[in-house]
């Protein structure tokens, strides 16, 4: 099953309900090579408040059309006629948050790297909660080469995500990282087949959204408490409500009697 809501006059960004809460969207200008124009940041934060109030969607995957993921952004023509640091500021923050606003979803997120992430690209690919990506992919945070500083929360994100070390690599040199590379650092989650990358990214899809809802939403506001910095105690103390609040479920019972008897759950609360 797969239904578009996209609008026929704003060719962007394609949404795609690939299954019953599965929802793909896709960066649709492989003539530009999905590079994150300022428009359709704006159309991507709309399908991402769309995603965000529909208790039906489970599960975000985001990709590329064509050969590129994202070529990253033309921030000079962004910031045209912005003729002062605030006003550059201002555009930039709005800008940005087309990837913030992807991280900030309840629910999970896969980024299907397809093809070149780059600069902004790679800030919308580091704001997902997993990466999958193509054999032959390049990720690369170019900043330093283009002679301005790097945004959108990529030091913060690398950092997090690749470690300390393979992060300064990356923003300082500027140079891009192989998919496998990617892999060996933290970057990817896993390095797939370029033909098999969006069935695969599907298939991970699906295992999460047969999760229980309530369990997995949850989790991903503890695991968002413990990235951001909060105390062992504070992590725990949710941890520990959210725990207690699971275990009373009818699909805890499910969970556990299907463990026993060495099959897949069958999840009621989706």
């Amino acid at each position: 099953m797969v239904t578009q809501s996209q609008p026929p006059d704003n060719p962007g960004v394609l949404a795609e309900l690939l299954e019953p809460g599965i929802l793909r969207l896709t960066l649709d200008r492989p003539d530009q090579r999905n590079a994150l124009t300022r428009e359709l940041a704006l159309e991507l934060r709309s399908h991402i408040a769309r995603a965000s109030s529909d208790p039906a969607v489970r599960v975000v995957i985001v990709t590329g059309n064509g050969p590129a993921f994202c070529a990253g952004a033309d921030l000079g023509a962004l910031t045209k006629g912005a003729d002062t640091p605030a006003r550059r500021r201002a555009l930039l923050a709005e800008y940005y948050r087309a990837f913030l606003d992807l991280r900030d979803l309840a629910v999970p997120t896969i980024a299907a790297i397809n093809g070149p992430a780059v600069g902004a690209g790679l800030n919308l690919a580091l704001s997902c909660d997993l990466r999958l990506v193509a054999e032959g992919a390049r990720l690369a945070a170019p900043f330093l080469r283009l002679g301005i500083h790097p945004g959108g929360g990529c030091t913060w994100l690398l950092t997090r995500i690749a470690g300390t070390a393979s992060a300064r690599e990356m923003l300082l040199r500027g140079r891009p990282v192989s998919a496998q590379r990617a892999l060996e650092i933290g970057l990817a989650s896993a390095v797939v087949p370029a033909p098999d990358l969006q069935e695969e990214a599907l298939r991970w899809a699906r295992e999460i959204g047969a999760m229980p809802g309530p369990v997995v939403r949850d989790l991903k506001r503890t695991l968002d408490l413990a990235e951001s910095g909060a105390t062992f105690e504070a992590t725990l103390a949710f941890e520990t409500a959210a725990q207690g609040e699971s275990m009373g479920t009818e699909d805890a019972g499910e969970g556990w009697l299907a463990f026993r008897e060495h099959r897949e759950p069958n999840f009621k609360d989706r």
